[in-house]
């Protein structure tokens, strides 16, 4: 194959090929994984309208590496001198894919822009543009070139006009300041194989069906016949290393073929022969193999993570335990507040539902999924989330995604899995951005590792759906028991800290009242303002409470009852909370009705007081004597969230002239 190397125009700006490789910023995914996410949402988002599946083989092995370095001009001695045997090789293969379709001659940059095949083999960073696709060309296939010595092969056979067309081309990328690389008289370190235009200018990929199977049978890969369309991507004289990037070694990690099964079922279980993704999404199937060797999910996460994902699906769940709640943005979110922004599902495992004891004896779930080097412990919050594509975006461990604080035992693990409601209008504030509905945003979000969910600048999104996510499986876990408080923290205390803790001395204060006061009282007063004191708080059921108090009220006095959260730190009034919390969890709770006060307080004669509900939050009480004077009474409350404590507390106003 004819050589060429990238220009190098010091007035332009082209990235070198340092650049490309540092242009996938993810140090925390071993490489495999990459690539697998890479190549498999690429044959994914080339998948032929109408089919049923998308076929994906991954191979492994070697190849006598003396009939490959021939056919690389400009650099097969050096090849020759570093690989004179055998050297080992991975190939990806998908089918029912339309190929690397495209033009590849014109001279324009607009009609070249549109052609996959220049994109993917020329193009670095061009967005996709097709609904529901993976993200950016360009930047994901970086993986491809650090797994080898950076040299990838192209291979793929598409329909064009009614006329097949095999394509063959092969590109380097390498870091010009590699001391060791293959081509030193390419400063940007990036070149193509190919054959020339007759002008002898531009690099073509090779055509002639007699030479393409010259190079394939190298690596014992068949040539596409018949109808049969899709691409092949082979990279050669791989680096060993990529087998265990990780501190650990696990029984996947010593094998390039282990570590490949692994990742798919790692990061594409939701879409991985999945018939219930395909039946609500309308997309293929993905159906894989290893060296021909059809995948399965055989591990109990894996199987539990694909029903956790039917369930946020399709809305219910064949499985008891799993519990599935769709969330809701409040405000300036969806079209309308009735759209839900998605679905949540979660459940409690065990040890033995995973099959970590005898005799199965398998590694922690956290293993599977590449978390255990971030926290080994049982007890640990595990969220998945995922668009239209089908691969999972990010395990959140422990984050944003869940409650914070103990809410299940040590015995159990929460395993859970967001699904958008990825057709779903958004607010027209956001249609005027761009942004037609929510997979667009997401995809928008996305950086190009696929790996997190980013909120766009001014948009807060994937921030309160996270929140909102959280709080439903925060508040289906909280236990009232009798008079005492669910020891769960609060979902919010990750970002607020201790002030949403319960407060230290919650629970141990008696409920008893002091039987030697006085209903009502009398006397001259000293004090400059009312006050008032909690006698008792006690749970009627889950979702009602009613708290007595005892207040004394300053003389001819309008006194104000306001309902507060009881905080580690300190008291929050409503106005405080809606402040604090940016309405992203409404205040815990209501007062439902007017106060009872007791018929002895109100027994003396011509004792003149009102008493009337102000609002949601507060009650009013009027002293009209000219004395002060001391009450109780209760005030039934509705809970809304057992996360929190409620307490009242007292303000007062000298009444006008005209009141009394």
């Amino acid at each position: 194959m004819e050589l060429k190397i990238a220009p190098n125009d010091v007035q332009s700006m082209s990235q070198d090929g340092d650049s490309i490789l540092r242009s996938l910023q993810n140090k925390s995914m071993p490489m495999i994984d990459l690539l697998v996410r890479e190549s498999l949402q690429n044959s994914l988002d080339a998948t032929r309208k109408n089919e049923e599946n998308t076929l994906v083989n991954f191979s492994t092995g070697y190849f006598k590496t003396d009939k490959l370095n021939r056919h690389f001009d400009g650099i097969s001695d050096t090849l020759a001198n570093r690989y004179n045997q055998y050297s080992s090789y991975l190939a990806v293969r998908d089918a029912n894919t339309t190929g690397l379709t495209g033009d590849y001659k014109s001279e324009s940059q607009a009609v070249l822009d549109q052609s996959n095949f220049h994109k993917l083999v020329f193009g670095i960073g061009k967005n996709q543009e097709k609904a529901g696709s993976g993200g950016s060309w360009g930047l994901g296939k970086t993986s491809y070139f650090r797994v080898g010595i950076g040299l990838v092969i192209y291979y793929t056979r598409v329909l064009s006009e009614g006329v097949y067309e095999e394509r063959l081309i092969a590109s380097l990328i390498e870091s010009p300041k590699d001391t060791d690389r293959l081509l030193p008289e390419s400063e940007r370190g990036i070149a193509w194989w190919g054959k020339y235009e007759t002008e002898g200018k531009k690099i073509f990929p090779l055509t002639d069906s007699k030479v393409i199977s010259e190079i394939l049978d190298i690596f014992d890969i068949d040539q596409y016949t018949d109808d049969e369309t899709g691409t092949t991507i082979i990279i050669p004289y791989l680096k060993e290393e990529h087998i265990d990037d990780t501190s650990e070694i696990l029984p996947w990690d010593t094998d390039y073929s282990d570590s490949i099964k692994m990742a798919i079922k790692r990061w594409y279980h939701p879409r991985l022969a999945n018939d219930s993704y395909s039946q609500e999404i309308g997309n293929s199937k993905l159906l894989c193999t290893v060296n021909n060797e059809i995948l399965f999910l055989e591990e109990p996460i894996f199987r539990k993570f694909q029903q956790l994902y039917n369930a946020a699906l399709t809305g219910t769940s064949e499985e008891s335990h799993i519990y599935v709640k769709d969330i809701f943005l409040p405000r300036t979110g969806m079209a309308d507040n009735k759209i839900k922004v998605g679905s949540i599902a979660f459940c409690e495992t065990s040890r033995d539902e995973m099959e970590m004891q005898p005799p199965y004896n398998r590694p922690s779930p956290l293993d599977y999924l590449g978390l255990a080097q971030y926290n080994s412990r049982f007890d640990s919050k595990v969220i998945a989330y995922s668009r239209m594509p089908g691969m999972v975006v990010e395990y959140d461990l422990n984050g944003e995604w869940s409650p914070s604080g103990n809410i299940l035992s040590e015995e159990s693990m929460l395993l859970g899995f967001f699904v958008p409601n990825s057709f779903g209008s958004l607010h027209q504030r956001y249609i005027e951005m761009g942004y037609d509905d929510l997979e667009s945003y997401l995809r928008a979000t996305e950086n190009a590792d696929h790996a997190d969910w980013i909120d766009e600048d001014g948009i807060t999104i994937v921030k309160r759906t996270k929140g909102y996510t959280a709080k439903e499986i925060q508040e289906h876990y909280q236990v009232l028991d009798g008079d005492s408080y669910s020891s769960a923290t609060s979902a919010l205390s990750r970002k607020f800290g201790s002030i949403l803790m319960p407060p230290r001395s919650f629970g141990r204060k008696s409920n008893k009242t002091d039987k030697n006061k006085k209903n009502v009282k009398k006397k001259k007063s000293t004090r400059r303002t009312s006050n008032l004191n909690i006698l008792s708080t006690d749970f009627i059921n889950t979702e009602y409470v009613k708290v007595r108090f005892s207040v004394i009220l300053k003389p001819e006095s309008q006194n104000h009852i306001s309902l507060l959260v009881l905080t580690q730190e300190k008291k929050m009034s409503s106005e405080m909370w809606d402040k604090f919390m940016n309405d992203v969890i409404p205040f815990p709770f209501k007062i439902i009705d007017e106060p009872e006060l007791s018929k002895n307080s109100l027994s003396e004669d011509n004792l003149n007081i009102e008493v009337y509900k102000n609002n949601d939050f507060s009650v009013v009480i009027n002293n009209n004597n000219t004395q002060e004077v001391e009450l109780t009474g209760s005030v039934s409350i509705k809970v809304y969230s057992n996360q929190y404590m409620p307490t009242l507390t007292v303000t007062s106003n000298k009444l006008a002239k005209e009141d009394i």
